[in-house]
């Protein structure tokens, strides 16, 4: 619980420092951007304002060629072209900034020019008697003026990254806790079944040396062996839990013979009513010899059997155990004539914690499907699912060991 609530308080941490970040970042960029974009634009008004004073006077082209000069090429950061009257490029500046102004040619000026006057990006300049066009300044847009352009996307880019890279640490952090409760329940199993099967153990060699003082030898004999595979089984469950916690070694083994074990246990267990449950197998596979932990896919065929047992809701019917096989790939179904699976439950009945039981952990399930897809690399997945007709759960290994 301690680490859930320090994740917890991370993830919060992380979601409101770095969204009063973000936002504190783009607040500055803008309004640095503005100002820029409003000393570029203050440009204009003031070669409006000098022309029109310049518009009553004889010698109007010297002086506007004075205004060009020191109010429009000095000042500006942006592309611009000046223009006469044959709209033959006469000043420019920040053209290219591989090259310098000097050194950029008159052709590639004027397709500059072209290509701004098609974007119709310039001003015209008139004579005020005639209106007759005396000049023009092309320009294009300014750094300041790109910049604000993509801003929106980068912004956007930037929230999105921002809530990705806290959504996946939250996903990391899920996982971590989900690892280290399986791990610690699992060591945990195996260290409190170690003990007590150790102690039971110690007394079956004492019960079987007074064994010969007992009048009914077969009774005691009989107790003697119940008591033994009772251990035996004990002992499967902590090699179980503890294999849960640890890396396993995964080699070839008949998987026949796994669900035959299986079954077989299940027949004496299930109870006898009027209602009757038949397990069943069917074997379609070619092959018999794959690669897998006999004990850990009985446990998984445990749980699903359990489960398919109590979607029978005590009324008869039939489970099927079947297999297949296609190319390097094994099937195994276990169908059932039951209850069903909601929609809504489908994607949730693999989670840790969901059960739709009054009594139980629900780990169940989430542990089969840890078996299957992270010791043995394969997939397990609702295949069917009908109301009132049954569920079929397919599992699929490699015959191979990856």
């Amino acid at each position: 619980m301690k680490n859930s609530n320090k994740n917890l308080t991370f993830i919060k941490s992380y979601f409101i420092i770095g969204s009063i970040i973000i936002i504190l970042s783009f607040v500055i960029y803008s309004n640095n951007l503005l100002r820029q974009v409003r000393k570029e634009l203050e440009v204009f008004p003031k070669i409006y304002a000098q022309f029109a004073e310049v518009s009553t006077k004889d010698n109007i082209e010297s002086e506007l060629l004075e205004i060009i000069l020191t109010e429009v090429i000095q000042k500006i950061n942006f592309p611009i072209i000046v223009t006469d009257v044959q709209n033959n490029p006469k000043y420019w500046k920040n053209i290219e900034s591989k090259l310098s102004d000097q050194e950029i040619s008159l052709e590639k000026l004027k397709k500059i020019a072209f290509d701004m006057e098609k974007n119709e990006t310039y001003i015209l300049l008139r004579e005020p008697q005639t209106g007759e066009v005396i000049s023009k300044i092309l320009y294009s847009s300014s750094p300041t003026i790109k910049r604000l352009k993509f801003l929106p996307y980068f912004e956007f880019f930037i929230m999105i990254l921002f809530i990705a890279v806290g959504i996946s640490g939250l996903f990391i952090m899920k996982k971590q806790e989900k690892e280290s409760i399986w791990v610690a329940l699992a060591k945990e199993t195996a260290h409190q079944f170690g003990t007590p099967i150790t102690s039971m153990l110690g007394w079956l060699e004492v019960l079987k040396s007074k064994a010969t003082e007992c009048k009914d030898i077969q009774q005691m004999e009989d107790i003697v062996q119940n008591m033994k595979m009772d251990i035996h089984h004990l002992e499967k469950i902590a090699s179980r839990f503890g294999k849960v916690g640890s890396d396993i070694q995964i080699t070839e083994a008949n998987i026949e013979v796994t669900i035959h074990e299986t079954l077989d246990y299940f027949r004496e267990r299930i109870p006898r009513s009027s209602k009757q449950v038949n397990l069943n197998y069917i074997h379609h596979a070619e092959d018999k010899v794959i690669c897998f932990d006999p004990d850990l896919i009985k446990w998984a065929l445990e749980n699903l059997i359990k489960n398919a047992i109590d979607a029978m809701k005590d009324k008869s019917g039939n489970i099927f155990i079947i297999t297949y096989d296609k190319g390097d790939k094994f099937y195994i179904q276990v169908k059932d004539e039951g209850c069903g699976i909601p929609k809504k439950a489908q994607k949730l009945i693999f989670d840790t914690g969901y059960t739709t039981k009054k009594r139980g952990w629900g780990l169940g399930l989430a542990l089969t499907k840890r078996i299957i897809e992270e010791f043995h690399h394969g997939k397990i997945y609702i295949s069917k699912s009908e109301p009132d007709e049954g569920t079929t759960i397919e599992i699929m290994l490699s015959k191979k060991n990856k």
